[in-house]
């Protein structure tokens, strides 16, 4: 099967999964259930009970995937998750021999995985990570996360280890956000033309909001100055975007003409009113991800029969699971849907 077959046949089956996701009035719909059973069997409907185990095991690319009733949200969320990472296993078995740049797409979860296992280390604590993974192709060999030092140290990410007793854990958290773009953009470099402009596209519109709200953060939860902050952003920025993070640290925190003024004034949009003191990076952040969303929804119609819209199909898997984990705390606490909306920015 030539390469435009297969990728129209993918295509194809994330279409299908992508109708029938749970974003927009689908999502409010959910936020609706009265009960956390109720929101499983809608997410995960005649499953049969079963002890879930940590990881991801094989599923169609069509499901949620996983098994085994949930005992609260925290289950619930690892089901999400699972099924999530499913989705995208199921493109990169179909594809048999994928693009390395693909895997490391999907990767991002266990990245995440990474910053658990280097805190449990900190800490000294054989704490229970549920250690995510890609199946076959996983950047883990050992999944026993009650031993977090040896896990790491038998995987992708062992050269985070022999840091951790002499740097702080929020700094390796930045190193290993930092070391999954600067490999991203690697990989795209060396990709065709055609693939490698869309990927590009997503990737630096990616790279460049995750370094204006991470410069929100510094600067106003961690009180950070520009000298330190701006070692700590990811490398690949346009020289307009680095311009613009370096404002965050210049401009009064209360100066509201100064704020509206700024390259990314629409993260702010609905806080430059009368009672503004300082951004909230928090708010920004939703906007943040919202954008995101927009953009990967764009990419995912566009440049068919090349990287950009599977690239794009997992981080809208990504953004769903978020949406649904958000979903399972809010229906176990009883929230009010208009909350719930507020607070994930899906209003």
């Amino acid at each position: 099967m030539s390469r435009a077959s297969r990728y129209a046949f993918i295509l194809a089956k994330t279409y299908g999964v992508m109708a029938r996701s749970y974003v927009g009035a689908a999502y409010n719909d959910l936020l609706r259930l009265r009960s956390l059973a109720e929101l499983s069997e809608r997410l995960f409907p005649g499953e049969r009970a079963a002890a879930p185990q940590p990881g991801v095991a094989s599923a169609g690319i069509a499901g949620m995937g996983g098994s085994g009733a949930p005992g609260g949200p925290a289950e619930l969320e690892a089901r999400i998750v699972r099924g999530s990472l499913e989705a995208m296993i199921a493109v990169l078995d179909y594809l048999r021999d994928p693009p390395e740049l693909l895997v490391h797409a999907a990767r991002r979860t266990e990245y995440q995985t990474a910053k658990a296992l280097v805190r449990a280390v900190a800490h000294g604590r054989a704490a229970d990570v549920r250690v995510w993974d890609l199946g076959a192709w996983s950047g883990y060999r050992v999944k026993d996360s009650r031993d977090p030092a040896n896990t790491l140290r038998a995987s992708a990410y062992s050269w985070v280890l022999p840091l951790v007793e002499s740097t702080p854990v929020t700094e390796l958290e930045n190193r290993l956000d930092r070391d999954y773009y600067e490999r991203f953009v690697q990989l795209a470099g060396g990709l065709a033309a055609a693939d490698r402009m869309p990927v590009l596209r997503l990737v630096r519109t990616e790279i460049a909001i995750s370094n204006v709200i991470w410069a929100l953060r510094l600067r106003f939860f961690f009180h950070m100055d520009a000298d330190k902050a701006l070692g700590l952003m990811i490398p690949g920025a346009s020289a307009a975007v680095k311009a613009a993070v370096a404002a965050v640290f210049d401009l009064p925190a209360e100066g509201h003409d100064e704020w509206r003024r700024w390259r990314y004034s629409w993260l702010l949009a609905d806080q430059l009113g009368d009672t503004f003191t300082a951004p909230d990076p928090i708010r920004a952040e939703r906007k943040a991800s919202q954008f995101l969303y927009r953009r990967a929804r764009q990419a995912f119609h566009q440049n068919p029969f090349t990287l950009g819209p599977l690239v794009a199909y997992f981080r809208l898997k990504e953004h769903e699971a978020s949406l649904l984990s958000v979903a399972a705390e809010a229906v176990d606490l009883s929230m009010a849907e208009h909350e719930v909306l507020d607070l994930t920015g899906e209003r």
